[in-house]
């Protein structure tokens, strides 16, 4: 198979910022190996390392303010960073694959599709600089895990507020259990085309907040029987194999997807991960607010800890501390 197409929309240093550290941020373009278009922003600082952000279910790569924040502080500590959107970004949206209009989006994913996204994104990132860091955030931790697993064992990961996403829908569908529901879709529904769902059926619903999130029939019974559901599932002992990746994970105090605190989640993420980096940030939520730069500074830190983080120079890799 040949590779993907690679386009970088503009010259390095185009849309440079008053922000020093923005020096090489600009929009680019590659695509999955099943055709795929997917755009992101990449801040090339020169660096080596290329720390890839995959974002949440229905997310995107610009939303989140801690984005932003992460942007600034890894270009500080010379680490180049690309987040882009991938195909379960928004709810149903416009795309291009193999030259033709698509519809992609979360309503509609189909979560093995995420090797194929992330992949692209590793393969563009490592035309940039030949270390790659997948950090991904809530099913974003999900999906980069997913990737570890099935393709590559030895990439590190950043999981950003990873959930129990078992327990998460139980809690939306109780009391339903997550099997049966998946049983009475499959019998229920074709699953296939525009099967859109009621509200009933999916959604979030935590202390002080509940919504419906919109998704057709074929992609929830695909997701709730896919490998995130069971990742961190709290209600049933581990008995896969353990991640040995290098690994930082944030978990965040104040966030009301670790339903019964943070305890549990260490314990969880100690018997799945052999070499990680669990670190506890009291008054931090879901969205890292208010602390993302304590956490993006220890993100930077931890990814520059086993080396010094290189730069490119002229074809030529010389060594470069991380401020």
């Amino acid at each position: 198979m040949s590779a993907a197409p690679i386009t970088v929309v503009g010259e390095r240093g185009s849309g440079r910022s008053a922000n020093p550290n923005t020096g090489g941020l600009r929009v680019v373009r590659f695509d999955t190996d099943d055709g795929l278009r997917l755009s992101g922003l990449l801040n090339d600082v020169g660096s080596d390392t290329t720390v890839i952000h995959v974002h949440g279910f229905g997310g995107n790569f610009y939303e989140n303010t801690f984005v932003d924040v992460m942007r600034d502080a890894y270009a500080i500590a010379n680490l180049n960073f690309l987040a882009f959107n991938n195909r379960g970004h928004g709810s149903y949206v416009e795309a291009y694959q193999n030259g033709a209009m698509a519809y992609v989006g979360a309503a509609v994913e189909d979560f093995e599709d995420c090797l194929l996204d992330i992949g692209a994104a590793v393969r563009f990132a490592q035309t940039v600089g030949s270390r790659v860091v997948l950090q991904g955030h809530c099913m974003g931790a999900h999906k980069i895990m997913h990737y570890a697993r099935r393709v590559d064992s030895s990439v590190e990961l950043i999981l950003l507020a990873p959930c129990d996403m078992y327990r998460a829908q139980a809690e939306y569908i109780h009391p339903e259990r997550v099997e049966d529901q998946i049983a009475r879709l499959r019998a229920s529904y074709r699953l296939e085309g525009m099967e859109w769902l009621p509200a009933q059926e999916y959604g979030v619903k935590v202390p002080g907040v509940e919504y419906h999130v919109p998704v057709v029939a074929g992609a929830l019974v695909a997701m709730l029987s896919s490998p995130a559901y069971q990742t961190l599932r709290a209600d049933a002992p581990w008995q896969g194999e353990t991640w040995p990746n290098r690994a930082f994970v944030y978990l965040g105090g104040r966030d009301p997807l670790n339903f019964d605190g943070i305890a549990p989640m260490k314990k969880m993420l100690g018997e799945r991960l052999s070499d990680a980096s669990v670190v506890v940030f009291a008054d931090g939520g879901h969205q890292l607010k208010p602390v993302e730069r304590e956490v993006s500074a220890a993100i930077a830190e931890w990814v520059c800890a086993p080396q010094r983080c290189q730069r490119r120079d002229d074809d030529r890799i010389v060594t470069a501390l991380a401020a």
